[in-house]
């Protein structure tokens, strides 16, 4: 790869920023395994393994950087715990670009590189990627703009880092990395001596390096960049001593003090008065950086890029000094735009369309259908784990991929007019493509508020009564029906036998037909399975397979993922089955892709279905 060509690649590209997460590897024999849904950066911020990008290994040892493009098929085996800060983003398809064959061919993106490499000063790219990850959440247009900034600012870092390496320039050595971070850190209660460790030397060999290369000590360096802090905050801001000392690295004001006097000749207090008296300044002693430190980061010596501490965030002259843009304050309220609505969300008051049509779920499909609302984007996985929607679901449903790992890329490219989520922690990835409420589902409390919610959302009231009214007389139908036909006093238990060597007792607070059996048919559980599952309100229960006889009694329910036979098909028996006393519990065999979901249409729909085959 021609790093100059890259470079400059990145000067004339736009690119959107997708997602931010951190990801955790575990130890483990058998790797990880994910297949990237869109162009990424990652950070390994530590740990030991091997990470591969399609058959390309890398090996970890620590801080390590790696580009990886859509549809790449990434492994991560650890052999210590790896931490992995996964950056997404998209960028629009170039024009043919002069680029070279090492960046293009022929109909891809000119990004869809993978590389990685082992950054000779890690420091500063891990800290930016936590600022970065710390900022995300902020959704006002100048904390996206400090998102973007921080990342450009990474991508620089990580550039050059990557150019020298591959020029092969000399290695920053230690005291380059002590004086960096002694920049970033100095308000901070610092000892040398976890410097030193965090460099991998001895105080002592620190402080020779130190005086070998700027005649000086790592101590006194920090003093000076303590003092050139509090004299800007004396001039600056109206703190008082001890407010001025917390902010650069002291207890108290008084050893602040004792500090400032010996450095400056004056104390702060004799200092403040004379810049309030408009008299000329005390002659001041200037730290210059090393040497290399300059050449490689001259904006730390002319301090022009904001560096953030961690409990701190960029004002907006920051903003505008960063990014030459205006950032205006305005106290007026915000008024919703022609065709749009206010509305109140967990999140806050977002402006969401009078009518969206342009809708995408990533979890709560039923309750959108149930309104008469066919998504524009949907998980696969939901699709084809419930086939009881099937009727209710068009072709022109796009897939936005696994329900647990989400396209934002394929998001983006629908350009919805709102998305519905149930996870908070993605709120701020989509609210970057779309306006996006977060529903809460069963967390409403009974079926008619949560249809009622999702009423509110895509402003549907009276389809939404509608709906519930048909709800309540089906599910009425449905238990006078069981009723007459099934004794109250027979028992039903639930079971999924298709993952692993256990079975999984189905409760009646989750997915896979547990709300149709014990809510809607008000099916009477088990003894065992009342008592150690539906009691202590557990959504499933792993059990082995030679104890699933201690918790039948009358019917059982198998969600069957096999090879579809008759109900009473003496061949759709398996061998876990041939133990059960069956003269005495009749076991149904149900369809494991029409149970998955959980949603109100859904349970109905499989309440039906389940009614039907118990009277057979």
């Amino acid at each position: 790869m021609n790093i100059e060509e890259y470079g400059a690649l990145w000067e004339h590209i736009t690119i959107r920023l997708l997602d931010i997460q951190i990801m955790t590897v575990n130890i483990s024999e058998d790797p990880d395994t994910w297949t990237l849904p869109s162009n990424a950066f990652l950070m390994v911020t530590n740990g030991k393994g091997k990470i591969w990008l399609g058959q390309a290994m890398h090996q970890i040892k620590g801080a390590y950087v790696l580009h990886a493009s859509k549809g790449t098929h990434l492994n991560c085996l650890a052999k210590k715990q790896i931490e992995i800060y996964m950056l997404s983003y998209s960028s629009p398809k170039p024009e043919r670009a002069n680029m070279g064959s090492s960046l293009t061919s022929s109909g891809s993106d000119s990004l869809q590189v993978n590389y990685g490499f082992e950054p000779r000063y890690p420091m500063p790219l891990i800290e930016i990627m936590q600022w970065i990850y710390r900022q995300w959440n902020e959704l006002q247009s100048a904390g996206r703009i400090q998102t973007k900034a921080l990342f450009y600012q990474w991508l620089a870092e990580m550039l050059k880092q990557l150019q020298e390496q591959r020029k092969k320039r000399t290695k920053l050595d230690r005291v380059d990395q002590a004086v960096r971070y002694l920049h970033r850190h100095y308000a901070e209660p610092l000892k040398m001596e976890q410097v030193a460790d965090m460099l991998d030397c001895s105080p002592r060999y620190l402080n020779q390096l130190f005086r070998l290369q700027l005649n000086t000590s790592p101590g006194r360096v920090l003093l000076q960049i303590r003092m050139e802090h509090a004299m800007k905050l004396l001039v600056s801001t109206k703190g008082t001593l001890q407010e001025i000392a917390e902010r650069v690295g002291y207890e108290n004001g008084y050893t602040l003090s004792r500090y400032f006097k010996k450095h400056y000749g004056g104390s702060p207090e004799y200092y403040r008065k004379r810049r309030e008296s408009n008299v000329p300044d005390l002659a001041l002693q200037t730290f210059q950086p090393h040497a290399s430190l300059e050449s490689h980061y001259p904006e730390w010596s002319e301090r022009k890029i904001p560096i953030l501490e961690a409990d701190q965030t960029m004002s907006e002259q920051d903003i505008i000094a960063l990014n030459g843009v205006q950032v205006s304050k305005s106290t007026a309220p915000v008024m919703p735009r022609a065709g749009t609505r206010m509305f109140a969300t967990s999140m806050g008051e977002i402006t969401i369309p009078n009518k969206p049509s342009r809708v995408v779920v990533d979890w709560n499909l039923g309750e959108v259908l149930a309104l008469g609302v066919t998504p524009l984007g949907a998980p696969h996985s939901l699709i084809e784990s419930n086939q009881m929607l099937e009727p209710y679901i068009c072709d022109q449903v796009q897939d936005i991929g696994n329900h647990n790992f989400i396209s934002l890329e394929k998001v983006l490219e629908l350009e919805p007019d709102l998305i519905i989520t149930w996870n908070p922690a993605a709120y701020a990835s989509y609210a970057r493509i779309a306006p996006t409420v977060v529903y809460g589902g069963g967390g409403y409390g009974p079926v008619p508020e949560g249809i009622r919610q999702m009423g509110r959302i895509l402003n549907r009231h009276t389809e939404a009564e509608a709906w519930i009214k048909e709800y309540m007389r089906r599910v009425h139908t449905l238990q006078q029906t069981i009723t007459s036909k099934v004794s109250s006093e027979k028992t039903f238990t639930l079971i999924d036998p298709n993952w692993g060597e256990h079975i999984t007792l189905v409760g009646d607070t989750g997915t896979r037909g547990g709300k149709a059996a014990y809510g809607l048919l008000n099916l009477k559980p088990a003894g065992k399975v009342r008592q150690e599952l539906l009691e202590p309100g557990l959504e499933s229960l792993d059990i082995a397979r030679s104890a699933v006889g201690g918790y039948l009694e009358d019917y059982l329910l198998v969600l069957d993922n096999g090879p579809r036979h008759g109900a009473d098909d003496p061949s759709s028996v398996k061998s876990w089955q041939k133990s059960i006393e069956t003269e005495h519990c009749r076991i149904i065999n149900l369809d494991w892709n029409r149970y998955f979901l959980s949603d109100p249409l859904s349970a109905v729909l499989q309440a039906e279905e389940m009614a039907e085959r118990i009277m057979r």
